[in-house]
């Protein structure tokens, strides 16, 4: 079974730094594009070391993408489900 995570913390912290970097990743986007490379998000993220599985929050996404996806509560406070293909980190992991 996923492990079920708050979205607090370092979570809450990686989801704003994603937010933050949205004007970043707009402008090398646009420069991969105009020199005919690969430039969706996903490459984005794969280019600097962030997992495109969770769009480096370390929470998985929902189907859709929008959202992320809620597995069960505790209390009052919605758990969701870490990102298998990070373990929660939000970045790249390479086998070893």
């Amino acid at each position: 079974m996923p492990r079920g995570i708050p979205f607090t913390g370092e979570y809450l912290s990686r989801y704003l730094a994603a937010q933050k970097r949205w004007s970043e990743a707009r402008d090398w986007r646009t420069k991969e594009t105009e020199a005919g490379r690969p430039s969706t998000h996903g490459d984005f993220f794969r280019a600097h070391g962030l997992c495109p599985a969770c769009a480096a929050a370390g929470i998985r996404l929902n189907e859709n993408g929008v959202g992320f996806r809620t597995i069960g509560w505790n209390g009052n406070l919605p758990l969701y489900e870490e990102c298998e293909a990070c373990g929660g980190t939000g970045k790249i992991v390479t086998p070893s």
